[in-house]
């Protein structure tokens, strides 16, 4: 087949010149010996990586004590039973059956889902 009937032969990459090549592997050298800096010197270096961490301990902490403080915190415990699952399975947990409605329970939840639960009843 020529070239003349060839509708892709313009369409073809051109080779990058020689020296672009050498330049590129150069630095690519140059950044693969170059050793990255650990957390530490991270935190220490950049400023706004510090602020962010910063932040971050101060949603951790007051989450804590937001949940450490909560009206619920304790009081609700799931029971579960342990059911083998086949022969030699892993075993599954299945939360006990109540046998009452949500209506039912809503008298025994009140304490723990607060004051809109009361409210939203009468």
């Amino acid at each position: 087949m020529s070239d003349s009937h060839n509708p892709w032969h313009g369409l073809r990459p051109m080779r990058p010149p020689s020296a672009l090549r050498a330049r590129v592997l150069e630095a690519a050298r140059e950044a693969a010996a170059r050793k990255d800096p650990g957390v530490l010197a991270a935190l220490y270096h950049d400023r706004l990586l510090r602020l962010c961490a910063a932040g971050l301990a101060a949603l951790v902490i007051a989450n804590v004590l937001v949940i450490g403080r909560g009206p619920a915190s304790g009081q609700v415990a799931a029971r579960l039973l342990p059911v083998s699952a086949g022969d030699g399975g892993d075993d599954v947990l299945i939360p006990e059956p109540a046998g009452l409605t949500a209506a039912e329970q809503l008298d025994d939840l009140a304490p723990v889902l607060g004051d809109a639960i009361a409210r939203s009843r009468g």
